[in-house]
């Protein structure tokens, strides 16, 4: 008797994956178009001193952001180093660049570390959601403060007032999502409305993400050196776009525009329309500094553009962990 395949899910994901490669190419050649992205202008990154400093930026850059996972980890209990979760974030970002967003690579290294830690499968997704949570938070905040303290530069620009009030909006909104979260006066009324939400659909979700946030209430340690690191990592990102502006002869831009585009282009980036936000990044960064610096510039583009491309070179060093433990697995189910 012979059996039949579906292929029509396998052809769906394949045709959704082209659209979307589709749309970062036809976003970057707009760009380019436009004269905001010039390639020549990505060679400045490729001499010597250069590459080795913008290298170690992201390198730094990602053990930063390792070290902020590693330290929610040890929040839900687990006992791992370095060397056992920075292959697993490095195998992430290589899965960045493969599924749409920038967030695919979190589903990748939440699974593997369950597959680790079966016995700790939700503190796994649990602790890969903080991440995600607390990186998002510290990235909107950022931007929040940078408008806060330089809003008369946003005036000219009624988009820029719109998107830096979006962004406080945004902020105040994960303000009070981790006040709920984390407080313990605040257990008894969220039980009573809880009980009267029960039939909604993804109810059961909700509720279980919530516990599992709730549960880094007594974890204030981890949960401060995790924010610590985030402040951290943002400020590498910073510092890499700044570093590109100067390799570009671009160095009289004021701190202010870094602070202020940065934060609130890496979000935009997440939104799952490209792999790894590729085109999108482009796009949204092209538009911030062009508009805060009311004059055509590439430090944005360019800046973007150099970050993926060191991210994708070691996002190729986690492949190789990939393929490395997929052979391992191999092993083991052919030895049993």
């Amino acid at each position: 008797m012979r059996r039949y395949i579906d292929m029509k899910p396998v052809v769906k994901t394949i045709l959704i994956t082209a659209v979307k490669i589709a749309v970062a190419v036809a976003l970057v050649a707009w760009i380019v178009k436009r004269g905001g992205l010039d390639p020549k202008a990505l060679k400045v990154a490729f001499e010597p001193v250069a590459f080795l400093s913008l290298g170690g930026l992201v390198f730094l850059q990602l053990l930063v952001a390792n070290a902020r996972w590693l330290a929610l980890l040890k929040g839900q209990g687990f006992s791992t180093t370095t060397k056992q979760t920075f292959p697993l974030t490095l195998m992430g970002l290589f899965f960045n660049y493969a599924m749409p967003g920038s967030v695919g690579g979190d589903i990748v290294k939440g699974f593997y570390l369950a597959q680790d830690f079966p016995e700790q499968k939700l503190a796994a997704g649990v602790s890969v959601f903080m991440d995600r949570l607390i990186g998002f938070f510290v990235m909107v905040l950022s931007g929040s403060i940078a408008i806060l303290a330089f809003r008369d530069r946003l005036d000219h620009d009624p988009r820029l007032i719109a998107i830096g009030t979006g962004t406080l909006l945004v902020t105040l909104a994960f303000i009070v999502i981790l006040a709920f979260s984390l407080s313990r006066r605040l257990q008894a009324p969220i039980r009573y409305f809880s009980k009267h939400f029960e039939k909604l659909p993804g109810h059961a979700l909700v509720q279980d993400i919530y516990r599992a946030m709730h549960s880094y209430r007594y974890r204030t340690r981890e949960l401060t050196i995790a924010l610590i690191f985030s402040g951290l990592n943002q400020g590498l990102l910073i510092a890499f776009f700044y570093l590109a502006a100067q390799l570009l002869g671009e160095g009289s831009i004021p701190f202010a525009t870094f602070w202020f585009c940065i934060p609130i282009g890496l979000v935009a980036m997440a939104v799952p329309i490209s792999p790894a936000g590729v085109g999108v990044g482009q796009a949204v960064f092209f538009f911030l500094f062009q508009a805060a610096l009311e004059a055509p510039t590439q430090v944005g583009t360019v800046g973007i553009t150099l970050l993926q491309l060191f991210q994708f070179l070691f996002g190729i060093v986690g492949a190789i962990f990939y393929l490395r433990r997929g052979r391992k697995v191999l092993k083991h189910a052919s030895a049993n």
